[in-house]
């Protein structure tokens, strides 16, 4: 039999499991789209423009992958 805190305790670590598979699943998605048709989807009124957005996207690309070339 289990308490209900511990009930609470594994509702919400289930939960949070979700979310982060959630977040992953949509970060591999960006991912794959295209540099222009990710700062598309990014891009609010107001905000960074497409050209700023594309930049910081690149950016972001590169410094994510140069630990796994030097792994490689």
């Amino acid at each position: 039999m289990t308490t209900p805190s511990l009930d609470t305790a594994r509702a919400r670590a289930a939960a949070i499991r979700e979310a982060a598979g959630i977040w992953r699943r949509g970060m591999d998605a960006m991912d794959r789209m295209p540099v222009a048709a990710a700062a598309r989807a990014c891009h609010t009124p107001g905000g960074p423009s497409l050209a700023e957005l594309e930049q910081r996207i690149r950016a972001d690309r590169a410094a994510r992958t140069i630990p796994h070339r030097a792994a490689a």
